[in-house]
């Protein structure tokens, strides 16, 4: 996303008030430094602070502070991010003073680049959806052959802690019947989409785990007006050879109905070195009775659409900033996809977690950790 540009003037109580609001963009931005000025104050105390201001608005102009220089934050114990006028930010009290009615005052000029408009309509939402939490909209996109509670359970209560988190189980997952037709990524994304809005969100940040990365940059690409924020968790633009030879091997096995035979197959396949050579033979054959548990029926569906999947096309016009998570030890989606990702999507972060394609299960604290980091600094 690019910078918004710097304040054209210095502020101070003799200076136009129309330059103040040409920088600060709407009402309620002037309404939230104003609060900042008393103290520092996290994102809970802030929504608590102001009466009348929607979670999506406080979000989007604490987003708009930061970017522009007026506020910065920072994880403060014991957390989360407190924000915190910047010098800049403070320059513009005295003038902001003398205003005596905000809502008579709105700015003719927006300092951020327009974002396009969706040229897709969003179809009814029927996949079956998990929401929790409150605060700024998070959309959570799951892995093939899982669900969002198998994908996302471990970390789901730390990100619900502070964020309104919505997720859905694709066709065969979850409670969300199996597809008669092949899957279409184009539809995964807008139903994932489509969810967030009926839940009363119109701006989100999106997750992506390993299937559910391409249907995050799918859902950016085609609803960019909505998406806030990208973080893209072992996942692939396109496939490679190892999917190519991986996807039917998995997509057969699963079509045989002998799931302990597949289970084996995955945990192979998923778990890091590190975890898997660690792991007991009681405990190993307990990881693979709980994978044999928890493989969606739609599985053989989710596999035949994985190397079908390119997104490639996507990813240089992604405007929202994006952090890659690289599981460096995975077998399923390599080091160089994640690396793909990262060098094509404009401005994006890659990071490292020292896993294989299961991070819930070796470092879910640590997943989570980076996720709630990237979507803080960036005020999604």
């Amino acid at each position: 996303m690019a910078a918004r540009p710097p304040i054209p003037v210095p502020l101070t109580a003799d200076a136009d008030l129309t330059a103040a609001f040409e920088v600060l963009g709407q009402k309620w931005t002037g309404i939230i430094l104003h609060t900042l000025a008393t103290r520092p104050a996290r994102y809970g105390e802030l929504s608590t602070a102001i009466e009348r201001i929607s979670t999506k608005m406080l979000a989007d102009r604490l987003r708009e502070l930061v970017q522009t220089g007026l506020v910065t934050h920072a994880e403060l114990p014991p957390g989360p991010a407190t924000y915190t006028l910047t010098a800049d930010g403070r320059a513009l009290l005295p003038a902001l003073e003398q205003l005596r009615s905000w809502s008579q005052h709105r700015t003719r000029y927006s300092p951020r680049k327009a974002t396009p408009m969706s040229a897709h309509t969003l179809p009814e939402a029927t996949f079956a959806r998990t929401v929790l939490g409150s605060g700024p909209g998070l959309a959570l996109a799951h892995g093939a052959g899982s669900s969002i509670a198998g994908t996302y359970g471990p970390i789901l209560d730390g990100l619900a802690a502070h964020h309104t988190v919505v997720g859905v189980d694709y066709p065969g997952s979850g409670d969300t019947p199996r597809s008669a037709t092949p899957l279409s990524l184009d539809d995964l994304a807008d139903q994932l989409v489509a969810a967030a809005v009926a839940e009363g969100l119109d701006t989100f940040a999106v997750s992506g785990y390993s299937l559910g990365g391409p249907v995050a940059l799918r859902a950016a690409a085609r609803h960019p007006e909505r998406v806030t924020a990208l973080v893209l968790t072992a996942t692939f633009p396109h496939r490679d050879n190892r999917l190519a030879l991986a996807t039917p091997i998995w997509r057969k096995l699963a079509e045989s109905g002998d799931r302990e035979l597949l289970a084996q197959f995955l945990t192979m396949m998923a778990l890091g070195a590190d975890a898997l050579e660690a792991m007991p033979d009681e405990q190993l054959q307990q990881a693979i009775e709980f994978t044999a548990a928890g493989v969606a029926d739609g599985t053989p569906e989710h596999a035949e659409l994985a190397p079908r999947v390119d997104v490639r096309d996507d990813l240089p016009g992604i405007q929202a900033p994006t952090l890659v998570i690289s599981t460096t030890q995975d077998w399923f989606t390599t080091t160089r996809l994640h690396h793909q990702l990262a060098d094509t999507i404009p401005h994006a972060q890659l990071v490292e977690i020292p896993t294989g394609h299961l991070p819930m299960v070796e470092r879910p604290d640590e997943w989570r950790q980076l996720i709630t980091d990237f979507l803080d600094r960036h005020g999604a």
